[in-house]
């Protein structure tokens, strides 16, 4: 691998005016810094500071000698490079605990400062300038490893295995690379399962970076294997749990654990929530060029660690008893955590259409994102989407960049009701998509895949040679985890503040994004009468922890 003057790493890093922030040098002043929230260590030739997978690894700024980093891969292990002096090991999962990602090694004798990661936490909230070379060196060595082509995890399944899209799906917006080899298109796919012990009925099937094999894992099997998950939450008690780790839950979190409460975070699947599946928002303030909200979840989970949240993925919540002063919330796994306040941020999901077969096709057709993946399927073929509204309206122009043809399908007679004005005009000028209004799909047609639809366009039934199709219908509340808890209205959604009504119970007037049970709050698309744009989740997931400190200090 090839390396600068310096010796260290290029190859993680894109080059041009961003190298040396990827891999800044540190100087006296700096590293006299670090010194004061760490110590001095000698360490020999050949010591090892920490093997990839360990967890809650410290962070190591080198003050004198050299130290390598390597990383495991389909192909053996691979040389990253070398650290000198005034160069500093780790990236953001580094500051919540989670597995490295790499090994590092002493190449000659080594004098370092020794940061533990309360310590680094600490650091980086203290001490702003310093906070931000380290942060964005953290965040842009993450952004590099995703895009890093040498990773060590391999999946091994098929494009038509629901469960194996499910699982890429959820590695990638939780940013863990894999190698994938599918079994129809990779001669080598049935080789690796037969050398692993594997068979097609096994699929998909994962293989860790210390040769471990997972046969059709549950994703938090996954999670604990790559170190993804948290080892320090089980039994804990926190002065606030968010559950939902979309906008409104991080936003929220974000918050309330920079103004010091002890906050963790829960999700099902990987932060972002529905808005994480965007390919691009455009009407965020701030980002004129728009923004994935893939990125916009990442930048709001870093700013989560940076202040010690602890975000736990995939963790979901099950159950709540609201009848203690503290909360006490039951999780998957058998697992529970405790909080003298919560926040609801559990977003809503997508409907599914009353289809005969719809489950059947799902994955093998039928699609509820649309992702770079879902393109790489679509590529110079028709396809359907299916809704009105902005998630829509983004996955439409998104895909229209791979496909042949994109048809838009609605119930209604147009689009303006529902979606935003700079999509439909983009839509509009694309000459690759077609709008019908009035139409439905009533038909799902195929055997082990979609091979066919039928619609109903204006009161004609046809048949149309379809293979995918995707859908971003309505929403429906993530509610039902929360039992009798909290007043929900007739959809399902949770009420707050005066619409609570008589359901209210408490003297005092409840706070505006508070349930009808004190201290459990709703915040984002999950609430009734939200406005269902990222902003406004936001929004409401910051103004919670206002009326949060007000309750915990009664």
């Amino acid at each position: 691998m090839s390396k600068d003057s310096s010796g260290k790493p290029n190859e993680l890093s894109s080059g041009g005016s961003r190298y040396h922030q990827v891999y800044p040098t540190l100087d006296e002043r700096q590293l006299a810094i670090l010194e004061r929230y760490g110590e001095r260590r000698k360490l020999k030739t050949n010591d090892i500071l920490y093997s990839e997978g360990d967890r809650h690894t410290a962070m190591f700024a080198v003050l004198s000698g050299t130290i390598e980093v390597i990383r495991a891969s389909v192909q053996g292990p691979r040389l990253l490079g070398t650290h000198g002096p005034g160069s500093f090991t780790g990236e953001v999962a580094t500051l919540a605990g989670r597995a490295a990602v790499a090994t590092t090694r002493v190449v000659s004798d080594c004098e370092v400062i020794v940061i533990d990661e309360e310590s680094l936490r600490a650091l980086v909230i203290a001490e702003a300038e310093l906070s931000e070379t380290i942060m964005r060196a953290y965040i842009l060595r993450r952004v590099a490893f995703i895009q890093g082509q040498h990773v060590g995890l391999v999946v091994i399944g098929s494009t038509s295995s629901a469960p194996t899209l499910r699982l890429r799906h959820f590695l990638s917006r939780n940013g863990e690379p894999s190698a994938y080899f599918d079994i129809v298109e990779h001669a080598e796919a049935m080789e690796l399962l037969m050398h692993y012990g594997a068979t097609e009925a096994d699929i998909p099937v994962v293989i860790t970076l210390q040769g471990v094999v997972l046969r059709q894992p549950s994703h938090r099997a996954v999670a604990d294997a790559i170190g993804l998950s948290p080892d320090r939450l089980n039994g804990e008690h926190f002065d606030l749990v968010v559950v939902g780790a979309g906008p409104a839950g991080l936003a929220a979190a974000v918050y309330a654990a920079s103004e010091g409460l002890k906050v963790a975070v829960l999700d099902a699947k990987a932060p972002g929530g529905q808005a994480g599946t965007s390919s691009k928002i455009e009407n965020y303030f701030g980002f004129p060029t728009g923004i994935s909200g893939q990125a916009l979840a990442g930048r709001g989970l870093s700013q989560c660690r940076k202040f010690g949240a602890e975000v736990g993925v995939p963790i979901e919540a099950l159950t709540i008893d609201c009848t203690d002063a503290s909360f006490h919330m039951g999780l998957d796994q058998d697992e529970c955590v405790y909080a003298r306040a919560v926040v609801i941020a559990t977003g809503a999901r997508y409907r599914k259409p009353d289809l005969p077969r719809l489950e059947h096709f799902e994955g093998r057709g039928i699609y509820y994102s649309a992702t770079f993946m879902e393109g790489a399927f679509c590529k110079n073929e028709e396809l359907i989407v299916v809704g009105g509204g902005n998630s829509a309206g983004q996955a439409v122009v998104f895909l229209a960049r791979f496909a042949r043809h994109v048809h838009v399908v609605i119930r209604g007679d147009g689009l303006s009701a529902s979606m935003s004005d700079y999509l439909i005009r983009r839509i509009n000028a694309t000459t690759n998509i077609t709008l019908h209004t009035r139409t439905q799909i009533v038909e799902l047609c195929g055997e082990s895949k979609l091979e066919a639809i039928k619609w109903d366009r204006q009161g004609q039934v046809e048949q149309k040679p379809i293979q995918h199709v995707f859908l971003f219908l309505g929403a429906q509340p993530n509610t039902r985890w929360l039992g009798d808890c909290v007043a929900l209205d007739k959809d399902g959604f949770v009420l707050t503040g005066a619409d609570t009504g008589d359901s209210w119970q408490a003297e005092r007037p409840p706070h505006d994004l508070e349930t009808s049970r004190p201290g459990v709050f709703a915040a984002g698309d999950v609430r009734s009468g939200s406005v269902k744009r990222v902003a406004a989740a936001v929004g409401e997931g910051a103004a919670a922890i206002q009326a949060i400190h007000q309750y915990l200090a009664r």
